[in-house]
């Protein structure tokens, strides 16, 4: 979703390629960097470190944040933000991770579910009752998908109304 709203003309972050940076620095897997990191140095760390690189874009789309002190540090410095929560059911997620081919993706179910479990540790289910749009990313077409993104970039895209 976030690579689609990139083509409607969004800057495009992700907090996982902070998470892979800091794996290759500290030479652990991204996962145990991406506990690390937030153990070592705040909650927040993962975002502030996003954020350094964040330009003076109006349009931006930040991809990969899983607590909602990471979601307060985005606010805090870019003040009103949106936030999409993009779900889809387990075996679905499981199958797209195993699908993509990177380094960091769980070679089995059980590392999957440990890596769920950790996600929801760090708070990501509480962004889903913080979110101001939800997107069911399954069962339908790329088309379908897309238009759907199209559609949502174009109310994120109309002034806000009192």
């Amino acid at each position: 979703m976030a690579k689609i709203l990139e083509r409607y003309g969004y800057a495009y972050y992700c907090l996982g390629d902070i998470v892979r940076e800091r794996a290759q620095e500290l030479g652990v897997p991204p996962d145990k960097a991406a506990v690390l990191s937030r153990l070592r140095e705040g909650r927040r760390a993962l975002a502030a470190a996003l954020l350094k690189r964040v330009g003076s874009s109006e349009r931006i789309v930040i991809d990969g944040v899983r607590s909602p002190e990471e979601l307060e540090a985005l606010e805090e410095a870019l003040g009103s933000v949106t936030l999409v929560y993009v779900v889809a059911s387990r075996r679905t997620r499981y199958q797209r991770l195993a699908g993509r081919g990177r380094g960091d993706d769980p070679a089995s179910l059980s590392q999957f579910l440990m890596r769920d479990l950790r996600e929801l540790k760090f708070g990501l289910a509480d962004l889903l009752a913080r979110a101001d749009y939800v997107v069911l990313n399954e069962g339908k077409s790329l088309e379908e998908l897309e238009a759907e993104v199209r559609a949502l970039a174009r109310r994120l895209d109309e002034p806000a109304r009192t």
